[in-house]
C-alpha cells in the first residue's frame, strides 16, 4: 500500500514519503499541492522506537565486540542497521497519512 495524494489520487514518491517528518511538506509532482503528515503520533512513534531500537542494537553489539573481540558482532551492525531502516519504511509507507496543506492552481 502506498501513500497516495488525497486531492489527485496518485502514488507519491516513496523516498519523499521517507523523509517527510512532522514540520516539513512535500509537493505532488502531478497536482503540484504541498501535502504534510496527518497523522503525527503515529510518525513520531515510529520514529522514536526505530531510533531507539536502532540504538540499542548498536550498543549491545559494541559491547559484544568489546567483551569477546570478535569482528563478527562489528559486521552485523550493516545488516541489522539496514534491516531497521527497511522496517521504518515499510511501516511509514503502511500507516503514515498525508493531508492537504495548500493547493496550486
Amino acid at each position: 500500500m502506498l501513500v497516495v495524494c488525497p486531492k489527485c489520487g496518485d502514488s507519491l514518491q516513496a523516498l519523499k514519503v521517507f523523509v517527510l517528518s512532522n514540520r516539513n511538506t512535500i509537493t505532488c509532482s502531478t497536482c503540484s499541492s504541498k501535502l504534510q503528515v496527518e497523522n503525527k503520533n503515529v510518525s513520531s512513534h515510529i520514529g522514536g522506537v526505530g531510533g531507539g531500537v536502532g540504538a540499542v542494537l548498536i550498543i549491545l553489539l559494541f559491547f559484544s565486540f568489546s567483551m569477546t573481540s570478535n569482528p563478527i558482532y562489528l559486521g552485523l551492525i550493516v545488516p541489522l542497521f539496514l534491516l531497521l531502516l527497511t522496517l521504518v519504511f515499510l511501516l511509514v509507507d503502511k500507516y503514515v497519512k498525508v493531508k492537504v496543506v495548500e493547493t496550486v492552481q
